[in-house]
């Protein structure tokens, strides 16, 4: 059976049917004209659409196109404009995307996309159409912020990875450059200007930086281990208080309002001071359960920070507070290793490393040292009189004596039982006579009170040099044996005194 087929219109669409069409098409369809010297632009069509969206009308678009270019956001329309003229140039299509302003939801993002045709009279027609792309335009930005986070995120658990290998392969002696490494990528990952490490005093009156990193071309405020007393400025002791009580961080923005640790210290002597630092973040570090100090970060511009940078810092706080009290602990172990634990002076195993090395650089650069073998006279019978404990308080009164007497280059170590040492480098035998009577004087004029009772102590030493020798090297066990002797020579003689190799001193 035959089909019947479909009567075609007798006449072509009109202009009526064209004007429906572009109104059910989404996007804005144009015809934009450029004149040949570039001077004059118009749309000779362009959709009802620019009225319901813009709120212009058409009509007005054909006379001059600018109060549609009008719209456009000023960082886009110089690339839109030199990107038109290109198109009119070479005749190649066109197209580009802008934000163009709306009267109810501010800029959104549109696309056109068009091609041209040159007139006869050298203008440039281009036939396209625009359309709104600010949905895909915000999942865009969502994607390409996710990458970013996600890629942060991952760059943050490398740092983390990094520090945390280090600060557990760390040998004892090497948490100052662990630190410093840990300021220098902490500062620069989280792109700030400063990064420092403070000491809380005692009684948190006081701080004291022990460390810090700058950014390059950043100037540091102050020097290293410049101790700050915070009681001057109580804004930020009520903020460094409440960190340690609550364990969270400070952050303060505007340096004017509340100068940072680092600002605080110079704006008495620098004018432009209070103006440098924008924001200060304060982490703070603990060990052995007390909050010890704090990590500071300095960003000299204002900036906007992540949500969660609070959390990431206290992560990176607690790899500083773990490394810390690790390095406190082995302190620890090793003071009590090498100190007496009754006097608190070294003891032996310190005292023999230190005698090699001085007997080596005797062998090596002929350089001299003395050592001074000390005993308390009639220990045994203090000990009988006043008791073991009164023995202690003499042992301790005796340390106290020997530490405020030598000099900061000396060495003074409990030998063993009440035998004292006292190493002298770089003394000549003046010196040392010198430094000896004077121990021996401060022994003999000091009041040893224990529970009320006046104890009389006197000692009595032995004095050898390194220069001493026969025709054999230099050793430890030589030089102690010579003072050894001659501290039983001091005895023999009626103690409290002392002998050297030219025999008693004239003390």
């Amino acid at each position: 059976m035959p089909t019947r087929k479909r009567q075609r219109p007798a006449s072509p669409p009109s202009a009526d049917f064209f004007h429906k069409l572009a109104t059910a098409v989404p996007g804005i369809l144009f015809a934009y004209w450029l004149s040949a010297d570039g001077k004059s632009h118009a749309f000779t069509y362009v959709s009802n659409h620019t009225q319901q969206l813009f709120g212009i009308d058409p009509e007005t678009l054909k006379e001059n196109a600018e109060p549609l270019f009008d719209l456009i956001h000023p960082d886009d329309r110089k690339g839109m404009e030199e990107s038109i003229r290109e198109s009119a140039r070479t005749l190649e299509p066109w197209q580009y995307r802008a934000r163009l302003h709306l009267p109810d939801n501010g800029y959104e993002w549109f696309e056109a996309s068009s091609r041209p045709t040159r007139e006869s009279d050298g203008s440039t027609l281009w036939y396209g159409q625009f359309h709104n792309i600010q949905h895909y335009k915000v999942l865009e930005q969502e994607l390409r912020e996710s990458e970013s986070e996600y890629s942060f995120q991952a760059g943050f658990q490398r740092l983390v990875a990094r520090l945390s290998t280090e600060f557990i392969n760390l040998g004892f002696g090497t948490i100052d450059e662990c630190i410093d490494e840990l300021l220098k990528s902490v500062g620069e990952f989280f792109s700030m200007d400063r990064a420092y490490l403070y000491a809380f005093g005692e009684d948190y009156s006081a701080i004291t930086k022990t460390h810090q990193w700058c950014r390059e071309g950043v100037a540091s405020l102050v020097d290293e281990n410049q101790t700050v007393s915070i009681d001057a400025y109580p804004y930020w002791r009520k903020q460094l208080l409440e960190m340690v009580d609550n364990n969270q961080v400070a952050y303060v923005t505007g340096a004017t309002d509340a100068p940072p640790p680092d600002v605080a210290v110079i704006q008495s002597e620098t004018e432009s001071a209070s103006s440098d630092t924008a924001s200060v973040f304060c982490v703070p570090v603990r060990a052995q359960g007390d909050v010890v100090g704090f990590l500071g970060l300095d960003s000299l511009a204002p900036r906007k920070w992540r949500q969660d940078l609070h959390d990431l810092l206290i992560i990176v706080s607690s790899l500083l507070s773990g490394a810390l009290e690790r390095n406190m602990l082995e302190e620890q172990l090793l003071s009590q290793s090498i100190r007496d634990p009754m006097t608190g002076l070294h003891n032996r195993r310190y005292l023999m490393p230190r005698l090699s090395e001085l007997v080596e650089r005797a062998e090596r650069y002929d350089e001299n040292f003395t050592v001074a073998m000390l005993d308390i006279d009639h220990f045994k019978q203090i000990n009988d009189t006043v008791g073991h404990l009164g023995g202690d308080f003499v042992l301790r009164r005796f340390a106290n004596i020997l530490e405020d007497l030598i000099r900061s280059t000396d060495v003074v170590a409990r030998f063993g039982g009440e035998e004292f040492m006292v190493v002298l480098p770089g003394t000549n035998q003046i010196e040392v006579q010198q430094i000896i009577g004077r121990i021996l004087a401060a022994v003999r004029s000091d009041h040893f009170l224990f529970e009320g009772r006046a104890i009389p102590v006197t000692v009595s030493a032995g004095v050898a040099s390194g220069r001493e020798r026969d025709d054999r090297m230099i050793s430890v066990d030589a030089v102690i044996n010579r003072a050894d002797h001659r501290l039983y020579l001091a005895k023999q003689a009626g103690r409290d005194c002392a002998f050297d190799v030219s025999g008693p001193l004239g003390l």
